[in-house]
């Protein structure tokens, strides 16, 4: 409503002039069923239709305050966005209504008052009428006010004196302008100015829509920051080269972000989704530009394709990662040396390049051991490839057919993990999918579930995993009915669980239960005939996925990649080689081409490595650079090992060993 709107709504009206004929028609309605006096505002008149129906009493509105401290409290927290953004407006009426008595309040969709401000003898008086915090003013329980009836209809609204339908408040006048979503128009609240009838004026409902219309603004700023980070943690997965399928989603399921695969390969697999991104600065308050929100884009993905983002803790999004369906590309044979121990197999092992004796007996007594119905624990470092043995596995398992369903122990909260695992039904908690959601043990139903890092479960979630795993059901959070289950469960981890077990982190039982048998993956630094064979595989399957030429890796650089220790193994090497393939023109990478970043340079932090490195480890260019790696990411995160680990995506396990190795010295660096 404009400004041109608000002077013209009362004044010169039968409620300002002649009070009493409005009171009048009241009471026709009341005795008689019907009103034909049309001194009524329609807007009025409607109101007090709907009171009759909903057998509103006339006589009194709110006899009671619905809410106790405690309920009100755990109201506002499901608000507490809303009033985040109303606190700048709230705190601007104490002063600006101080005097004048009126107050303003804020008001949730439901119509129940979250919090007021203003002057404070009106305040008190409102104490009276239960006009106060935890008071509910939806229209079907406190008859025709302003609070109320704005909700219901959705636009801005004056009440004045005996235009209210309950008879205890005619004494009072009201404003109230809805509060709207600024993506979807959806209504989020109310902002309401109250006081008695000798307060009424055309500023009231002015000063209404006003706060409404900053408290949507602020609304829309805190919706720009969180996509912004959204945006920014994301930056890395957007920027990487792959054939995936990225969609990026806020906490509400509104799309932030796609990637150029996204059309390609939601096409492919037939799913039509508006790739639009949602936008709250083209959006906001342009009434008549909104379109029905289509089918929420969560509900129509595979479960296993989503993915929490979390920061500091905190959930903050999803972001969708959408295979393209294509039939796997068989494995590049090496023309030099003799053939690799996998190259023949036609199986998801085909998929493990290397020759390495000890790396040929892993694959081995995997291939075994995927026939088995029973779990297996796989050990080895972060980065040596535990879910491409799991996956591999799984292909060859009596259960190909059905899903494989994976997830990171190590990378969730406690309560995300409960929600990742055994799933939620509607309602659960605050914050909960719409209709709630199926955990990856029951989406792994028929099939495998392989759970990395298991030895970061928390330890009060360990018992009720193991409750599954005995009694082969589940119940999901928030509900009582058990659902059965059954799945092979392959399991990984870089600790040692028998001393998890020992120094009471992880329980005998589940380590018991979840070891049947175990299978040790080795490190790459224990493989180094196999490091050349990766890095051209790697080549070649970079060259086939991006259309370019096969590039070959020089004589300086194949001694530097035999040399290395790899500390982050397969992943470290991965990603050492995909980014030397985009940043040289050449047929042959060189030392020269490594990332700047992996470059020792000038004037950077030193570190002295430990008295027992030797000389190669010392003087290899690509163990300096680690360092340097290192040292700059301890001192962005302020020492914070655990936020360091994180960045540089490893283990913090695997960080101390690299602490060790290179002498670092964190506290210099914090």
């Amino acid at each position: 409503m404009n400004a041109t709107n608000v002077k013209t709504t009362l004044r010169g009206s039968a409620a300002v002039e002649h009070p009493r004929k409005i009171a009048k028609a009241r009471e026709t309605l009341l005795s008689q069923g019907s009103l034909s006096d049309d001194s009524v505002r329609p807007l009025i008149r409607a109101s007090w239709q709907r009171c009759v129906s909903d057998s509103v009493n006339p006589l009194v509105a709110n006899q009671t305050i619905e809410l106790d401290e405690q309920q009100l409290e755990s109201l506002k927290e499901s608000y507490r966005e809303l009033i985040s953004a109303s606190e700048p407006i709230m705190q601007d009426a104490k002063e600006l209504l101080a005097d004048s008595g009126t107050i303003m309040h804020l008001v949730a969709p439901s119509g129940m008052i979250l919090c007021s401000n203003g002057d404070d003898h009106t305040r008190d008086l409102a104490n009276d009428f239960s006009l106060v915090p935890g008071a509910n003013w939806n229209e079907s329980v406190a008859g025709t006010n302003a609070i109320g009836t704005a909700l219901n209809v959705g636009s801005a609204v004056q009440v004045h004196a005996f235009e209210h339908f309950c008879e205890n408040i005619n004494n009072w006048t009201c404003s109230a302008a809805v509060i709207r979503d600024p993506f979807e128009n959806k209504i989020l609240g109310a902002v309401n100015i109250s006081g008695l009838k000798n307060t009424l004026h055309d500023y009231c409902l002015a000063l209404a829509v006003s706060g409404a219309r900053r408290i949507e603004g602020q609304l829309a700023q805190l919706q720009m920051a969180k996509r912004d980070l959204l945006l920014g943690v994301t930056l890395d997965r957007f920027g990487a080269p792959g054939n995936d399928g990225l969609l990026l989603l806020d906490l509400n399921g509104r799309l932030v972000r796609t990637n150029h695969q996204a059309v390609r390969v939601l096409a492919s697999r037939g799913l039509k989704i508006d790739l639009n991104p949602s936008n709250p600065i083209l959006t906001l308050n342009e009434e008549g530009r909104f379109t029905e929100r289509s089918a929420a884009i969560l509900d129509q993905l595979d479960p296993q394709w989503i993915e929490p983002l979390i920061h500091q803790g905190e959930q903050i999004g999803y972001i969708a990662v959408i295979p393209f369906p294509a039939p796997r590309a068989p494995s590049v044979a090496i023309k030099s040396g003799p053939p690799a121990a996998n190259q023949d197999t036609g199986s998801g092992f085909s998929r493990l390049v290397g020759r390495n004796p000890m790396f040929i007996k892993s694959i081995q007594q995997a291939a075994r051991l995927a026939k088995a119905p029973i779990p297996v624990l796989l050990q080895g470092e972060t980065g040596v490839g535990k879910e491409l043995f799991a996956s591999a596995m799984h292909e060859m398992s009596p259960a190909s057919s059905q899903k494989f369903i994976a997830l990171n122990c190590g990378s969730l909260s406690r309560d995300l993990l409960a929600g990742e695992l055994f799933g939620y039904v509607d309602g659960a908690f605050t914050g909960a999918r719409r209709g709630g959601m199926t955990g990856k043990i029951e989406a792994a139903n028929g099939g495998t579930l392989f759970l990395d890092e298991i030895g970061e479960m928390p330890l009060d979630l360990q018992p009720m995993f193991l409750r599954v795993l005995q009694e082969s059901e589940i119940c999901r959070i928030g509900e009582t009915q058990p659902r059965k289950v059954n799945f092979r469960l392959i399991a990984a981890t870089n600790r040692d669980l028998a001393q998890e077990v020992a120094e009471g982190r992880f329980r005998m039982d589940l380590y018991y239960r979840i070891s049947s048998m175990t299978l040790t993956i080795p490190p790459l630094r224990e493989r180094r005939d196999d490091v050349v064979l990766l890095a051209e595989h790697i080549l070649a399957g970079l060259a086939e996925q991006h259309g370019g030429i096969r590039k070959q890796i020089s004589p300086e650089l194949r001694s530097l990649l035999e040399k290395h220790l790899w500390p982050g193994n397969i992943r470290e090497l991965s990603n050492l080689i995909t980014a030397a393939y985009f940043l040289t023109d050449a047929e042959q990478l060189s030392p020269e081409d490594l990332p700047a970043n992996l470059m020792l340079q000038p004037g950077t932090t030193t570190v002295t490595a430990p008295a027992d490195a030797t000389a190669d480890e010392t003087d290899n260019p690509l163990n300096q650079a680690e360092r340097e790696v290192i040292c700059r990411v301890i001192q962005e995160q302020g020492g914070n090992l655990t936020r360091a680990a994180r960045q540089l995506n490893i283990a913090k396990s695997t960080l101390y060993i690299k602490l060790r190795k290179y002498g670092i010295d964190r506290s210099a660096l914090g």
